[in-house]
């Protein structure tokens, strides 16, 4: 079973790459942030290596702050509830 769901909130836990590393699309408004909460859009997965989780983080208007892929150990999964305690 899946750890996390596709389009389902996760946490970033920690951050084991340099800022620059985490901004492949070149869109990022600011780096990913220990804490800041996003929505898994895709598993990447390629043969022989561990999955990589594209996730996206949006402002209220809608517009993407970061968009970036992590390793498993680096996020967890966050319920819409503790999700909006946090805001």
């Amino acid at each position: 079973m899946p750890r996390f769901k596709q389009y389902g909130l996760v946490r970033v836990r920690q951050v084991l790459k340099t800022p620059d590393s985490y901004d492949g699309w070149r869109l990022n408004k600011r780096a990913p942030a220990v804490g800041d909460i996003g929505t898994l859009l895709d598993v990447i997965s390629a043969a022989g290596l561990p999955d990589r989780y594209l996730v996206e983080t949006s402002g209220r208007d809608g517009v993407t702050i970061w968009l970036a892929d992590f390793a498993e150990d680096e996020l967890e999964a966050v319920s819409e509830k503790d999700a909006k305690a946090d805001a």
